[in-house]
């Protein structure tokens, strides 16, 4: 508690969050007329908060993740009540990962009528395994955080490393932060989609015609990014995440062929899953360069018992000197993403996000795709 009190003063500089930005408070910017994008300034800072992207059309409004913890679910809502008074008709949840939906009920309580939008594989993660062992763990946080506290205090972290000040103030902000993370984790809900997509889908929200993309498995197995043609905007969810990229579960191989394919687009705005909005697509070819790397290097050494990856290089890339990004690299990025990688090299990729049960018996939406 001591070594926490002594850091506080050192957070807002060392994070580079706004002194009075709060943990879940979202900056709207409009980026092309009736697109707003709601994101957090400080992306790193921990729990993430995903960003969220509204599309007023003349007929309706969608949502594109709406938001991982009710707070922020609200927050849309009041953007989106403060903007238009169009309704919602469309929310679009890009994965199953619970801090890109499951914050989002308000919305849905406020526009019943809305369609929850996922794909068919996120649709069964979020009644299943995936979702439930995300519960699990949540379960133990307490313990996790009295880890992490015990870590500052010694200045060591798990693998036996020294934490540098830097580390020491974002680890000390986090536990700080803890008592609010934990007060949103009691209010998430997971919401049931009412329809399914297996493939690209267009709606057409009276002008402005917003394209549902699936290109196949990326960071999980059902990732849609949203597409406005005629603005030449794209959000891709968490295909793509800023400034440290998250590994978990992953289809790196793939992944890298998805990145390359939405940069084809030539979006002028690029929205990632967290992270400052882009006007060029030179993060994304970044990204599918290092997730390349991942599959080349599980390629070689999928069958060795103890495989063994070199990211330092492209550690030193993204962090740019920063140790707290180098840590984060380490942590969101180059743990997770071996085992991943390997099993889709050993064409195993079942094993990297596993159902308790077959698609069709675990999601069942009003409406399936193609209708």
């Amino acid at each position: 508690m001591r070594f926490f009190l002594l850091l506080v003063g050192l957070t807002a500089y060392l994070t580079g969050a706004a002194a009075d930005e709060g943990l879940f408070d979202l900056t709207w910017r409009e980026v092309a007329k009736g697109v707003f994008v709601g994101g957090r300034k400080d992306a790193l800072r921990y729990p993430v908060v995903a960003n969220t992207t509204i599309v007023v059309g003349r007929r309706g409004v969608l949502v594109f993740d709406g938001g991982g913890y009710a707070v922020q679910g609200e927050q849309v809502l009041e953007k989106i009540r403060a903007e238009t008074k169009k309704p919602v008709t469309h929310l679009v949840i890009s994965h199953w990962h619970g801090d890109h939906h499951r914050g989002a009920f308000p919305i849905i309580e406020a526009f019943p009528d809305a369609e929850i939008i996922t794909h068919r594989f996120t649709c069964a993660a979020m009644a299943d395994g995936p979702e439930r062992r995300v519960e699990e763990s949540e379960a133990q946080l307490d313990t996790t955080y009295a880890a992490v506290r015990d870590a500052v205090d010694k200045g060591i972290w798990f693998d036996g490393s020294s934490l540098s000040d830097d580390e020491k103030a974002y680890f000390a902000r986090m536990i700080g932060d803890y008592p609010e993370y934990r007060m949103q984790l009691a209010r998430m809900k997971v919401m049931t989609p009412t329809r399914v997509i297996d493939e690209t889908a267009i709606i057409d929200l009276g002008g402005k015609k917003a394209t549902l993309i699936y290109m196949g498995p990326a960071n999980t197995a059902g990732d849609i990014a949203l597409y406005l043609p005629k603005q030449k905007f794209l959000a891709t969810g968490d295909i793509a995440v800023a400034p440290t990229p998250y590994g978990f579960g992953s289809y790196p191989r793939e992944w890298a062929r998805v990145i390359r394919q939405l940069a084809g687009l030539r979006a002028a705005i690029i929205v990632p899953g967290h992270g400052a909005v882009m006007s060029d697509d030179a993060y994304l070819q970044k990204l599918a360069a290092l997730f390349e790397s991942a599959a080349d290097q599980a390629s070689e050494q999928k069958d060795e018992e103890k495989p063994a990856f070199d990211f330092d290089a492209e550690k030193a890339a993204f962090a740019a000197g920063d140790p707290v990004k180098a840590r984060l690299f380490d942590m969101f990025f180059v743990q997770p993403i071996a085992s991943g990688a390997i099993n889709e090299a050993r064409g195993e990729t079942d094993k990297n996000e596993p159902l308790d049960g077959a698609i069709a018996d675990l999601c069942v939406p009003a409406i399936s795709a193609g209708e």
